[in-house]
């Protein structure tokens, strides 16, 4: 019975120590400046039906469709519906799109990068080789090794920028 009671103790320990690590490793991370963010204030967030004419490529927010895709790490290999897109991005999920010249190792080290709240898919339009965006910020970098993109997934996955925090990234049947 006394090392019941002592694995009970330990394993609560390790939860309560555990969730403080993350949420201390979280807090430095949003102090933390990244050269190179563009942060813009995105005042709406609608849900529309309608395509939506937005100010930068790919956007960082703004009026949406009802249906968000699919971004627990999911890896699309076509560009996608920008209005499903940013749905995500509300719910706290980051996007990195990238120009479809990246391929082999570039592209290899961004697949390795998806996790829960971040989704990749390929943006031909946009003006930089890799883009990260979450819900009004956006960083451009020219190669997958470059640091800050994990500084960047660290900070805005799930950050606190997040207009609707724990929505949930899971796919919809049916829906993207």
């Amino acid at each position: 019975m006394k090392l019941f009671i002592s694995i009970t103790v330990l394993a609560i320990l390790l939860l309560i120590g555990s969730s403080l690590w993350s949420k201390n490793t979280k807090e430095k991370a949003w102090v933390q400046n990244i050269t190179g963010v563009v942060s813009t204030i995105v005042t709406d967030r609608n849900h529309v039906q309608t395509k939506v004419n937005y100010d930068s490529t790919p956007s960082v927010g703004g009026d949406h469709h009802p249906v968000w895709l699919g971004c627990n790490g999911d890896v699309y290999e076509e560009p996608v519906v920008e209005e499903n897109a940013v749905h995500s991005l509300e719910h706290g999920a980051v996007w990195i799109t990238y120009q479809p010249s990246i391929t082999g190792e570039q592209f290899t080290m961004l697949d390795d990068k998806m996790a829960g709240y971040s989704f990749l898919s390929p943006y031909p339009e946009q003006d930089s080789p890799i883009m990260l965006t979450a819900w009004g910020v956006q960083l451009s970098v020219d190669s997958a090794n470059d640091p800050r993109i994990d500084q960047f997934l660290t900070k805005y996955r799930q950050g606190p920028q997040t207009p609707e925090p724990g929505a949930t990234c899971n796919a919809i049947p049916g829906g993207m």
